[in-house]
């Protein structure tokens, strides 16, 4: 590396040059150690976690929001695309059968249908918002179920999408299944399920029955009515196999509000530009109401079309879709796999159910609501104590904050690195003056320790994604170290050649023996200096007296290490520091922190990172009333920035690739055995690496993440 040919550089040149092997081989060695120590940045690793682990904290205390990784925090900072959930998450799941509005077919009676729907239901199961709604129904009803027994349920499955029970009254047994109208009117519509009970009902083949329930299931939910479909068999259909005759009782009709905050969830998650697409299980016609009620775009497709559509176009439909509905488990799944591995967004994905894990896993961010079964919340990255979807817009709020911390420390850290490796490394091989080693690790304590309270910056959260491009870091740190250098480099020769001799540093010494402790103590100071001010340049957006003000925490911490530094080198014996030469230091520090700050302004627009809006607060936006032509120009403009926001093909994989170098193989042998296989760690004991495109194996009580997709 460039510190480590530094150091090499000055051993050589301190040792050779200026006959430091000669003079006192060990003070040599330690000069040049200290190229090496302060190339280090020893609290780095540290940092980045007191500040993940404080965000994580902050967003379960104060966003109802628990982080199960965190790793997870920099996906959630990234995510350009949302898949939400209807029922529970955008909506209230409290729903309410409209009695007024029951379709009874011939020959049943509205009383019936909520009769059958309520035997077909699990009046135990608390939690089930269908099955709780027909139970307040039928008890509203006043009817009584005396009479009836329900023997055996076949509990619902998303796959199948309906419930089925055997029920008996006197010596006679009825078949009850109650769930989506087209699996009720025909097992096989959609596609062919492996639900034991197959069937079609008797007036399959009657047209004018047929379009009379379809014109019936299309308005109500047309009108935001979910609907449930009742269909009855008398006698046993499991013994009576294809003999069994299927009556279809008739259609429930559901009403699933909006929460009174979903509205302004959306707002504001279009506001940072995170695209929602709603994925529900429902009729489309449901799908379409509920989007439009909540701010969405209706153009929610069923999810048949999907499923049905040709590969070429298909990727094309997900990416254009506002949502789906009628989907299945496996269409969740290809959908977040799609945007994420075709199109490059970081996706999350709600969900609560354990049909929902595969699609939670195969999510960049998977996100397990309020409720969620185990499974799911083994599944996902971020689990929501608190009912609906606000939690999320607070949760990526914060992690934008606390990438904007991280990232503001990273470049701080290594453009400090430059400024020290490269200012201490000109300074001796010019001069061969060498500052104390055990103060160059006392600088390098200092600037680790005072950069602790970074984690409690007053950050600011963008509107848009966060991705880590590494290329733009670099590129910010070298900035700032190599023009720190250079000002830090003349400065110090230009005081070594000060005229006034009172304030001159002797960088030679008398007889060229070495420099004075005050030379010494004066770039020491000034090197501290210049460091702990950088840290309020880097993390500015703007130019520093505009943008937000540092907490109070960093600023405290900064200033008292400059006067600890400013006392130490005033003080002690080695150094000996004059007043006047520490103003100079102060004065020319402040001088050059605007000079830089302002050059920071134009450098980042050079390279694309210009800071963009910030969203100042944590409250819900107002949602706004659009048209559907607005609606689709404010989408285009979301999907410009989505496009921005790409991850590299390279990082859409979490590959893990070690390849053979010099004496690893043997290095990483058990009993004789290399590990290595053509470059890749062959799995040996309770070590199993990736190779190539196969996903690793995780033992324990461990998620495992999607890695690769056909798409």
């Amino acid at each position: 590396s460039a510190s480590f040919a530094l150091v090499i550089a000055v051993l050589l040149v301190q040792g050779l040059y200026y006959n430091g092997f000669k003079i006192n081989v060990s003070q040599t060695i330690l000069d040049a150690l200290v190229i090496l120590i302060a190339s280090i940045p020893i609290a780095l690793p540290l940092v980045l976690q007191v500040n993940m682990a404080l965000g994580a904290s902050h967003l379960a205390t104060t966003y109802n929001a628990v982080v199960t990784s965190l790793p997870a925090l920099q996906d959630i900072a990234s995510m350009s695309m949302l898949c939400s959930d209807k029922t529970g998450t955008l909506t209230t799941a409290n729903m309410s059968i409209i009695t007024d509005q029951i379709f009874a077919s011939d020959g049943f009676t509205a009383e019936e249908v909520i009769l059958y729907g309520f035997l077909c239901s699990n009046a135990d199961k608390k939690d089930d918002p269908i099955d709780r709604a027909i139970v307040s129904a039928f008890n509203d009803t006043g009817n009584s179920k005396d009479g009836y027994v329900q023997t055996e349920i076949i509990g619902f499955n998303p796959s199948v999408k309906r419930v089925v029970a055997f029920v008996k009254s006197g010596d006679k047994t009825l078949t009850i299944a109650k769930g989506l109208p087209a699996k009720i009117l025909d097992t096989e519509a959609g596609a062919p399920d492996d639900h034991e009970l197959q069937w079609k009902v008797d007036k399959i083949n009657d047209h004018a029955f047929i379009k009379s329930v379809e014109a019936t299931d299309t308005d109500l939910s047309s009108s935001g009515y979910k609907t449930i479909a009742i269909a009855v068999c008398e006698g046993n259909a499991r013994e009576l196999g294809d003999a069994a005759v299927w009556k279809f009782a008739g259609l429930l009709p559901m009403l699933d509000p909006p929460r009174e905050d979903t509205p302004a969830t959306i707002e504001s998650l279009h506001h940072a530009n995170i695209s929602v697409k709603m994925i529900t299980g429902d009729h489309a016609n449901v799908g379409k109401e509920t989007s439009r009620l909540i701010g969405l775009g209706t153009n929610v497709l069923p999810g048949e079309e999907m499923r049905n559509a040709p590969s070429e176009t298909k990727n094309d439909i997900i990416w254009n879709a506002d949502g789906f509905a009628a989907v299945l488990p496996s269409d969740k799944r290809e959908i977040v796999l799609v945007l994420r591995n075709h199109f490059g967004l970081v996706t999350g994905m709600t969900g609560d159910g354990v049909n929902d894990a595969a699609a939670l896993s195969a999510a960049q961010v998977g996100i397990a609501v309020a409720g969620a079964t185990d499974a799911a919340k083994n599944a996902a990255d971020l689990i929501l104590t608190e009912e609906g979807l606000s939690p999320i817009y607070g949760a990526v709020l914060e992690s934008r904050r606390i990438f904007a911390r991280i990232k503001a420390y990273v470049v701080y850290r290594v453009a400090a690195s430059i400024v020290l490796v490269l200012t201490l490394s000109i300074v001796i091989f010019v001069t061969s003056c060498a500052v104390d080693s055990l103060m160059i690790i006392i600088l390098a304590l200092l600037n680790d320790v005072s950069m602790i309270p970074v984690a409690y910056d007053n950050a600011k959260a963008t509107t848009k994604p966060q991705l880590p491009v590494a290329k733009t870091l670099v590129l910010q740190s070298l900035f700032y170290g190599l023009v720190q250098a250079g000002l830090s480099l003349m400065f110090i020769f230009s005081m070594a050649n000060n005229r006034d001799e009172r304030f001159a540093i002797d960088l030679n010494g008398p007889n060229n023996e070495g420099c004075t402790g005050e030379a010494r103590g004066f770039i020491w100071f000034h090197l501290v200096m210049v460091t702990e001010l950088m840290i309020f340049s880097v993390r500015a957006p703007r130019f520093v007296l505009i943008s937000p003000l540092p907490s109070m925490y960093l600023v405290g911490s900064v200033f008292l290490t400059l006067i600890l530094g400013g006392l130490l080198a005033c003080l002690l014996p080695n150094f000996g520091l004059h007043g006047a030469n520490l103003g100079f230091i102060i004065l020319f520090n402040v001088a050059s922190f605007i000079v830089v700050d302002l050059m920071k302004l134009q450098f980042r627009k050079m390279i694309g990172e210009e800071p963009g809006d910030v969203i100042d607060n944590d409250e819900l936006l107002t949602p706004k009333t659009r048209t559907e032509t607005q609606k689709t120009v404010e989408k285009g403009e979301r999907y410009r920035t989505h496009r921005e926001s790409i991850v590299g093909e390279a990082d859409r994989c979490h590959c893990v690739e070690v390849k053979s170098k010099s004496g690893l193989p043997g290095f990483f042998s058990l009993g004789g055995d290399t590990m290595m296989d053509n470059g890749y760690i062959k799995p040996m004991g309770s070590i199993n690496f990736m190779r190539q495109n196969q996903a690793p194996t995780i033992r324990g009580p461990h998620r495992t993440k999607q890695v690769s997709s056909p798409y």
